[in-house]
């Protein structure tokens, strides 16, 4: 124990890299700077952003994964980069239940199934009977493997037989939606928001348990389809093996943090805050790992 309280005592001495699985300008990217310039002054020493992308965003993790667990290399981990990861990737580079000690879960995101505007007065299930009358004008697309799921997990509960598209950018993703090439969309709520803001699209739905607080009258897909719902969460993590007093700092330091108003703001418009501790977010890794390898492969997406 000795040794522990030294670490404690000495940590943080030099900067601190975040690791975001991602590319400057995304969400994940545009989140963890905003949280390294907020923490910097209370952490005391230089925050660094490295963004270690590809892999289908394993890259990252697995460098954090590889890192020396002294508290100095964090990750900016997801439920896609870390919890769908064994689901996707079969020769996977780390392991996402034992190569990595959690700090905290601080925001879970919301998916959406997003249409245009002049959809907006259809209900829940008189869209899907949309799908179901016309499937050749109603394709849905999405960009990333767990929103593949989501439709899928849709398709098999209502018994639709329709297109699934998927894509590999955001952007061309809402240009077919828009330019009639797509029926309907699955994405984050964030990504949707602009477009809700401006009358343009329509969200038939939230792929959430709960209704949103700041949305209350979108209804959710388990409302008409219980069980269609995958939880996208996001947080921090230390490579396994780093000291409980540093992890005890960090977790101090970010969870103050992320309790800041414009970042509370921005984790709530797209879904709520959490501020899990180091126990609950390894617990919540546990839990999710076995649960969205099953989902994709009920979805028929099979690691590569």
């Amino acid at each position: 124990m000795p040794g522990a309280v030294m670490a404690q005592d000495k940590f943080p001495s030099r900067a601190l890299s975040i690791v975001v699985p991602f590319g400057p300008g995304s969400s994940s990217d545009a989140s963890a700077r905003l949280l390294a310039t907020k923490m910097q002054p209370r952490f005391g020493q230089p925050i660094l952003i490295e963004n270690r992308t590809g892999g289908g965003a394993t890259i990252g993790p697995a460098y954090v994964a590889k890192s020396k667990p002294d508290g100095y290399t964090i990750l900016y981990g997801s439920a896609s980069s870390i919890a769908s990861a064994p689901g996707l990737v079969k020769s996977l580079p780390f392991d996402p239940v034992r190569d990595f000690a959690g700090i905290t879960l601080f925001t879970e995101s919301y998916a959406v199934l997003l249409t245009r505007g002049e959809y907006r007065n259809l209900s829940v299930t008189q869209f899907l009977e949309s799908i179901r009358r016309n499937p050749e004008r109603f394709p849905v697309g999405s960009q990333s493997a767990p929103y593949q799921a989501l439709n899928r997990m849709m398709t098999d509960a209502a018994k639709l037989t329709h297109t699934y598209v998927p894509y590999a950018e955001a952007g061309r993703l809402m240009t077919d939606l828009w330019g009639g090439r797509l029926g309907a969309i699955v994405a984050s709520l964030n990504v949707s928001l602009p477009t809700l803001k401006s009358g343009q699209g329509h969200i038939v739905a939230l792929f959430t348990t709960i209704r949103v607080p700041n949305l209350p009258n979108i209804p959710t897909m388990a409302e008409t389809l219980p069980g269609t719902h995958i939880s996208f969460w996001s947080g921090y993590f230390a490579p396994a093996g780093t000291p409980r007093p540093v992890i005890n700092t960090l977790h101090a330091h970010i969870s103050e943090t992320v309790k800041d108003p414009e970042i509370l703001k921005r984790n709530e418009e797209g879904g709520r805050a959490l501020f899990t501790t180091p126990e609950e977010t390894d617990a919540q890794v546990r839990r999710d790992v076995p649960q969205m390898t099953a989902v994709l492969k009920a979805a028929g997406i099979e690691p590569e």
